[in-house]
C-alpha cells in the first residue's frame, strides 16, 4: 500500500500533494503503513481515505483500490447510518469511540457480507482541532461465530438438562452449593428454590441421612458414587416422604486436575420399587397356591393309583412332582417372568447329591423362561434319578459333571457320568428320555445321547436368542 499511496495523484483530491500535507497527517500515515494491524484514515471535511495492507486484506475487489483517495460518505453509503454518527462524534472533538463485536456489513466478493468488528475511532490533531479520524480495527467474525455456536450449544444443553426425564443438579465447592437443578430435581424436592444455597441449607432433612458424607467422599477421592434403590426422606408439600433413588455422583474436574464440584444425576424409582414389592407378595402367594395344588395332585394320585401303579411308579411320580415344585421355587422372586439356570439346576439336583463331589456343577448365570425352567427341572430330575438307579450315582465312586456355557450366541449344556457301572444301550425309550427330548424341543435345540460303556453323556445345544426370547415371554 505504500507504493500505491506514493503513486496516487493526491493533488486531484482536497488533501493536495503530499509535500503540502500537515505534519500530523504525515506522521499518522507513516505510522499506519508501518503497522501490520488493519488501520484506516479519514481526513478532512470530505473524509478522504487512506488504508494499509492490513486493512486491504479485509476488502474485496468492490472496494480496493477504488476506496483509496475517495470520499468516505460515498464509499460507505450503505453503512453510513452505522459509522457516520461515530465519525461525526470524533470530528466534532468529543473524543474517541470504541466498539466490540459490532456487526458492520461490507461489500466484498460479489455481495454484502455480515462482518463483526472490534474497532476504535481516534482523533488526529490539526492545529488544536480535529483534522481526521484514525481507525484501528480487527475482523472478529470467526471468533464471533464460534462464540455464537458455543452459546447455542450451551443453551441447547441447558434445555436438554432442564427437560431431561431424570433429575440433574450441579453442586460447586466444598459446601456443595447448588449451581443448577433441572425440572425433575425440583419436582423431587417439592419445587423448592435451591440455586445458590449449600445443600444442607437447601435440603435440611438430608443432614440426618448419609448423602452429605457421600458427597464429601466423592470430592475427597475423585471417585464417582453409584447407588441403586437408595431410600431418601425428602420434604414435599410440607410432609416428609420416602423415595427410592438410583443416584450417580460424578466429580467435576478442572483442567488443572482439581475438583470444583459434583454432577448429580439419577432416577426416582419409587413407583418401580413399590410395584416390585407388590409383585413379590403376589408371587409368594401364587407359589404357595401352586405348591398346595401339587400336594393335592400327589394326594389324589396316592388314593387313586397307588395300588394299581406300585411303589416304584408312585415314587417316580412324586419325584416328578417334586421337580415341578423345585422349578416353581426357582421362579419365585422373578415374578414368574423367568428363572436363573444356576438356581434351577441346584434345586433340581439337590435331592440326588449324596456327596458334594458326586455332582459337580459349572456354568454362568443364564435367564430362562417359565416353561423352559420347568422343562429343564424335569429333565435334570430324570437324569439324576436314572444316574442314581443305574448310572454313576449308584456307585460310591461315581460322579456327574454338569456344565453349560454360552459363546457366539450358542448355548451348550452337557451331562457327563463317570465312575459308575458299565453302561448299556437301553432297549426302549423311557419317560425320562421323552422328557429330555421335550426339553430340546422346548428351546429349539439339538440333542445328542451317548451310551458309552465308561459312562452315559448328553450334549444339548441351542440358540442363546431362543433362551433370552423365552425369558421375556
Amino acid at each position: 500500500m505504500g507504493a500505491l499511496i506514493r503513486a496516487f495523484d493526491w493533488s486531484a483530491t482536497p488533501v493536495g500533494p503530499p509535500d503540502a500535507w500537515p505534519q500530523s497527517l504525515r506522521l499518522t500515515v507513516r505510522l499506519m503503513l508501518n503497522s501490520q494491524h488493519p488501520m484506516f484514515i479519514w481526513w478532512g471535511p470530505d473524509l478522504i481515505q487512506f488504508y494499509n495492507d492490513g486493512y486491504r486484506k479485509t476488502m474485496g475487489p468492490e472496494m480496493h483500490p477504488s476506496a483509496l483517495g475517495a470520499k468516505g460518505r460515498e464509499s460507505w453509503a450503505e453503512i453510513w447510518d452505522i459509522i457516520g454518527p461515530q465519525i461525526d462524534y470524533v470530528m466534532a472533538g468529543k473524543g474517541a469511540t470504541w466498539n466490540e463485536n459490532q456487526m458492520v456489513p461490507i461489500k466484498r466478493h460479489g455481495g454484502v457480507q455480515e462482518v463483526w468488528w472490534t474497532y476504535g475511532y481516534s482523533p488526529i490533531d490539526l492545529d488544536g482541532a480535529v483534522g481526521g479520524v484514525l481507525v484501528v480495527c480487527t475482523d472478529v467474525t470467526r471468533q464471533h461465530l464460534y462464540a455464537e455456536e458455543l452459546r447455542n450449544r450451551s443453551e441447547l444443553m441447558a434445555r436438554q438438562f432442564e427437560h431431561a426425564p431424570g433429575f440433574i443438579a450441579v453442586l460447586r465447592g466444598p459446601d456443595h452449593v447448588f449451581e443448577m437443578a433441572n425440572a425433575a430435581y425440583r419436582k423431587l424436592i417439592g419445587d423448592r428454590s435451591v440455586v445458590g444455597k449449600p445443600v444442607v441449607d437447601a435440603l435440611p432433612e438430608i443432614q440426618k441421612q448419609n448423602f452429605v458424607n457421600l458427597l464429601n467422599e466423592v470430592r475427597a477421592t475423585g471417585k464417582p458414587y453409584v447407588g441403586r434403590r437408595i431410600p431418601a426422606s425428602l420434604v414435599s408439600d410440607g410432609s416428609e416422604r420416602t423415595h427410592y433413588l438410583d443416584i450417580i455422583y460424578q466429580p467435576i474436574f478442572e483442567p488443572d486436575g482439581t475438583i470444583s464440584g459434583i454432577f448429580v444425576e439419577g432416577q426416582d424409582v419409587t413407583d418401580h420399587v413399590k410395584i416390585e414389592k407388590q409383585l413379590t407378595v403376589k408371587n409368594k402367594e401364587l407359589a404357595h397356591r401352586v405348591r398346595n395344588a401339587l400336594t393335592m395332585v400327589g394326594a389324589v394320585a396316592n388314593q387313586s393309583l397307588s395300588k394299581a401303579a406300585g411303589d416304584e411308579a408312585m415314587a417316580a411320580f412324586h419325584g416328578r412332582l417334586q421337580a415341578l415344585g423345585s422349578a416353581q421355587d426357582a421362579l419365585t422372586g422373578t415374578h414368574f417372568s423367568g428363572g436363573d439356570l444356576i438356581k434351577i439346576v441346584e434345586l433340581a439336583i439337590a435331592p440326588h447329591r449324596s456327596r458334594p463331589e458326586s455332582i459337580v456343577v459349572q456354568g454362568p448365570s443364564i435367564s430362562m423362561g417359565p416353561s423352559q425352567a420347568q422343562s429343564v427341572s424335569l429333565a435334570l430330575h430324570e437324569l439324576a434319578t436314572n444316574a442314581t438307579k443305574y448310572g454313576a450315582l449308584s456307585s460310591d465312586q461315581g460322579r456327574v459333571d454338569l456344565t453349560w456355557s454360552s459363546a457366539d450366541g450358542v448355548f451348550h449344556l452337557e451331562w457327563r457320568e463317570s465312575g459308575g457301572p458299565p453302561v448299556k444301550q437301553p432297549t426302549r425309550t423311557g419317560f425320562g428320555s421323552r422328557l429330555i427330548r421335550m426339553l430340546a424341543h422346548e428351546i429349539g435345540g439339538e440333542l445328542e445321547l451317548h451310551y458309552d460303556p465308561d459312562g452315559f453323556w448328553l450334549h444339548l445345544s441351542a440358540s442363546q436368542d431362543r433362551l433370552l426370547t423365552a425369558s421375556k415371554n
